[in-house]
């Protein structure tokens, strides 16, 4: 390869002196992956495949596919790249890998990074190309997050329904109808709610990942506006058809919590590839959950409790007051356990669909 230095984001790669910097700070980085990066940088914008990455780098050796993939990990997040989204090295799936970032090149002899002019390889188009990948990708991580939260809201809405359904048997009610109409609720809440948030923390990922920090600003920032939107929606029409409204239905606070929770749970299933249990997925959310209701604060099964409070003669009163759930075990507890559930299973769903589709993004590191 050339001995040409190369210059890109920030980063700069002297090969006669095999160090990598970023912003003048020395980048560690040992003596194979550093040729990895060079054959990369070499064919910037061209896609590099596995057999030149095993004859460049492992030459003589025999090496599995294993190792590359360990390679591009490190080489990853050493720069600070996501595979998801990723800024510098792309994967071209069974193939091999492609660096899509702009790289400036000077000659061996001068300096990097001591103001020397440099000549770009990647122009508009290569950018342009960039920028619609980026699209397509947050579409796709916002489309798989949309349905984990759907299947979450799926599933509470079951456990709800079936509940509601036992207890209102007992009452002489029609148990089919609050399965179906408490199934729709969850999944719509959930769709919505889901949409904004998995759109929030796809665009913080997408554009900053080295970043954890927006991801967290991103999740409770939009959990905050769909609590807030929900609580203001909802309070509006009861009082339009009702006349009065509960002085208390989920509203902001308790949206910005459930959106740090999501967000924590895709930071930590980002950092820990092969943490998909969902006892572990379930744990941001059911703490968040649990401190929302400590501090007094309610979702979904708090509100309808407030709700039957407040139209005690309705059939939803009924079934839904605490007094009822006592009758089979739950006494004054549940909008505790309620809470936990409704808050672990939204962000496990959501975390875990963003999670997938890093995977379908890149099926190989």
């Amino acid at each position: 390869m050339a001995a040409e230095c190369y210059s890109f984001a920030g980063f700069q790669l002297n090969p006669a002196q095999r160090q990598l910097y970023y912003h003048g700070q020395r980048q560690e980085l040992n003596s194979r992956y550093l040729d990895a990066l060079l054959l990369l940088l070499h064919h910037a914008g061209e896609l590099v495949s596995k057999q030149q990455f095993f004859e460049q780098v492992w030459p003589g050796l025999v090496v599995s596919d294993e190792a590359l993939t360990q390679c591009i990990r490190t080489l990853r997040r050493v720069l600070g790249d996501n595979a998801t989204a990723p800024r510098f090295i792309e994967t071209v799936p069974k193939h091999g890998y492609r660096f899509i970032a702009a790289v400036s090149r000077e000659d061996g002899n001068s300096q990097v990074g001591v103001g020397a002019s440099l000549t770009p390889t990647a122009g508009p188009v290569a950018n342009e190309t960039q920028r619609e990948r980026q699209r397509q990708h947050l579409w796709f991580s916002i489309g798989y997050g949309v349905a984990g939260a759907a299947v979450a809201g799926l599933t509470g809405g079951m456990l709800y329904g079936l509940l509601a359904a036992l207890q209102a048997l007992n009452s002489g009610s029609q148990a089919m109808s609050f399965l179906l109409v408490l199934l729709s609720v969850t999944t719509l809440l959930a769709l919505v709610a889901g949409a904004a948030i998995a759109a929030a923390i796809s665009a913080a990922q997408l554009w900053r990942s080295q970043q954890p920090l927006w991801t967290l600003l991103a999740g409770s920032l939009a959990g905050l506006l769909v609590g807030a939107f929900v609580s203001v929606l909802l309070k509006d029409m009861l009082i339009l058809f009702f006349g009065r409204s509960p002085a208390q239905l989920t509203g902001a606070t308790e949206g910005l919590l459930i959106g740090l929770a999501v967000a924590t749970t895709v930071l930590l299933l980002r950092r820990q590839p092969h943490f998909y249990r969902l006892g572990f997925a379930l744990l941001p959310g059911m703490l968040a959950g649990l401190l929302i209701s400590l501090s007094g604060g309610v979702l979904l099964a708090g509100s309808l409790a407030q709700l039957a409070a407040e139209f005690p003669q309705a059939t939803l009163g009924k079934i839904l007051l605490p007094e009822g759930f006592a009758r089979i075990g739950l006494g004054n507890g549940w909008l505790h356990l309620s809470a936990m559930l409704e808050a672990g299973l939204f962000s496990a769903g959501l975390a875990l669909g963003l999670q997938r589709a890093q995977q379908r993004l890149s099926p190989v590191e």
